[in-house]
């Protein structure tokens, strides 16, 4: 099951968030992301968050998880355990970009968190980031830029695809950058360690 995850960073544009409201079984929306959601007309499933700053009146189940102060985890992480404990096999966090740089990062490392649980994609308007241990295989096309992003300090790995080949250790920092796919089809052989693997 596809489920899709509206923050509240930076909105995505109306054609970015048509595109993976298709196929989208279950919508979850943070109460701060309600303003804009309401903007680009759409209706969530359900309403999650602590509630200090929603402004959603469409009709749909509304969780209220207590004040703020008695939390020790963000909306978006409430967000995506339910989507997990709903049966979402697949999650697209959109708005888990952009306007702080904390939030930002920490989404990423939600995405890791739970990458073994669920295919997680967070989705802007220049790419999709997945993260990546063991052997995936990307399809895209050639030409698209290819990044990839030591997430621990043990990466090795192995691609295929690339026009600048990446094999043996990964350290964290910028050489796996801006890369660029050859073929239709990007294979990244994470042997040990955890990467994160952004498209555009």
């Amino acid at each position: 099951m596809k489920a899709l995850i509206l923050c509240n960073g930076q909105p995505p544009s109306y054609e970015l968030l048509a595109r993976h409201l298709r196929g989208a079984e279950l919508i979850l929306c943070t109460d701060g992301a309600s303003r804009w959601v309401q903007e680009l007309g759409v209706t969530p499933n359900v309403l999650i968050g602590d509630m200090d700053s929603g402004a959603l009146t469409a009709d749909c189940e509304v969780i209220d998880c207590g004040p703020h102060d008695r939390q020790e985890d963000t909306d978006a992480e409430k967000a995506l355990r339910l989507a997990l404990d709903r049966g979402a096999t697949e999650i697209v966090m959109l708005g888990a970009t952009g306007l702080r740089l904390d939030h930002t990062l920490g989404n990423v490392w939600l995405a890791a968190r739970y990458h073994e649980q669920a295919e997680i994609v967070v989705a802007d308007a220049y790419g999709e980031l997945r993260v990546v241990t063991g052997r995936y295989a990307l399809q895209t096309r050639p030409g698209a830029r290819v990044s990839l992003l030591a997430l621990t300090a043990d990466v090795t790995l192995d691609t295929e695809g690339l026009k600048w080949p990446l094999h043996g250790p990964l350290e964290p920092g910028t050489r796996g950058l801006s890369n660029e796919a050859v073929a239709e089809e990007v294979v990244v052989d994470v042997r040990t360690g955890m990467v994160a693997v952004m498209t555009a």
